[in-house]
């Protein structure tokens, strides 16, 4: 399937804190290739994250800049720390929020 990417940016400005940190949290796990989307998908949450607000009510300001190394210079101890706030996010958010998040991106996307 593919998506109608010309409403990314107003999808990304409407996200609550909560979805922000599901999104950064989705740029966590395509950085470090734990993601198991396919690459069509990961470029279009990867979209996403490009228009996000970067604010976090649950991330520390330096995730985005984490984020930004480990997709120009990618290092076993970057990765080591992306898995460890990625792992506390998913502690956060929870699996079945994180994929009812994804799904409504997608949706919203598809309209």
């Amino acid at each position: 399937m593919y998506y109608n990417l010309d409403s990314m940016a107003a999808i990304a400005k409407r996200l609550n804190s909560f979805n922000r940190d599901c999104a950064v949290t989705v740029a966590l796990k395509i950085s470090d290739n734990s993601c198991k989307m396919d690459d069509y998908e990961k470029s279009v949450f990867m979209l996403l994250y490009k228009y996000l607000n970067k604010k976090s009510e649950f991330f520390e300001d330096d995730v985005f800049d984490l984020i930004e190394q480990a997709n120009s210079s990618p290092s076993a101890s970057i990765y080591a720390n992306i898995k460890k706030r990625r792992e506390a996010a998913m502690d956060f958010i929870t699996r079945p929020k994180m994929k009812a998040f994804k799904e409504e991106i997608r949706k919203q996307l598809s309209e």
